[in-house]
């Protein structure tokens, strides 16, 4: 499980995600069954960067495809289009016409052969969900994109323009998937279940209801906001929801450290960054 964010202002781009994966199935056990959440890790990769490029990739849903992680499996995709030669990475790698669209169709037919092979075989309503962002700056472009799919595809098989221009002119804001519960509540003021249990009990369409609970939203100036800011409001948010998920009861399926880039027209910097070590567990002379 996941939480992700993505907050488009006008001085840059920010990404944001926790480190949480978990393993969800069966196994036998000679005491009996377990089934269920099997395994939590706090220390997965679900924000990476595509190279050099200041173009990064946010993964949500499930952590695994088959015996793979989701970074592995873009990695493979990395390494298979710019590294795979010497030759590849100075006539490919280094390519000035880089663009956001094509690296996100890239990666979404890649993963796609790969999901189709593992859960092909299963009826839709029983295939693990993985969201995938691919966003940032494509070549000679002032405003960065955010692009979006989920497997299994929608039926027309496209990703989607996250945030697309309104009128001709950028269209700023945040975006968050994942396990959202308590964003949303923070943010507009509602819990999307009570929605539904509100409008079963009083019979009220949903559209009015959340027409009704309009005004608890808090405004947010995206549009003006400083990239700092914008750093600091994503950090906030993932916090919030790792924080609900270490305090409330239930299995922890967000935690880990938070990982957070900042991305301008051209550079991605990282802000927060796990570094490969020992760990808490680990022994040093």
């Amino acid at each position: 499980m996941s939480v992700v964010i993505v907050v488009k202002v006008s001085e840059g781009l920010v990404l944001g995600a926790d480190s949480a994966a978990t393993i969800q199935g069966r196994v036998e056990r000679p005491e009996g069954p377990q089934e269920g959440i099997l395994k939590t890790y706090f220390n997965a990769r679900k924000l990476l960067q595509i190279g050099d490029f200041p173009i990064g990739v946010l993964t949500w849903g499930t952590a695994f495809i088959g015996l793979r992680t989701i970074e592995s499996l873009v990695r493979e995709w990395e390494y298979e289009k710019y590294w795979q030669s010497q030759e590849d990475y100075e006539t490919q790698y280094n390519q000035e016409d880089f663009q956001v669209k094509a690296c996100a169709e890239g990666l979404c037919k890649h993963l796609s052969k790969v999901y189709a092979e593992e859960f092909g075989a299963q009826p839709d309503q029983q295939r693990p969900l993985t969201g995938i962002i691919v966003a940032g700056y494509s070549h000679k472009k002032f405003f960065p994109e955010i692009w979006r799919f989920v497997l299994p595809l929608d039926s027309d098989g496209k990703i989607h323009d996250q945030r697309p221009d309104l009128d001709g002119k950028p269209d700023f804001g945040a975006h968050w998937f994942g396990l959202t519960d308590a964003i949303v509540r923070l943010h507009f003021g509602r819990d999307e279940r009570s929605i539904g249990i509100i409008s079963e009990k009083f019979n009220i369409p949903h559209e009015e209801i959340h027409e009704i609970l309009q005004p608890l939203q808090y405004q947010i100036p995206f549009a003006v906001m400083p990239l700092q800011d914008a750093i600091e409001y994503a950090n906030y948010m993932l916090n919030v929801t790792v924080g609900r998920y270490r305090f409330v009861i239930g299995p922890e399926l967000c935690g880990g450290q938070i990982e957070i880039a900042a991305i301008t027209q051209n550079k991605f910097n990282w802000i927060s960054r796990k570094t490969w070590s020992l760990g808490e567990r680990g022994e040093t002379e």
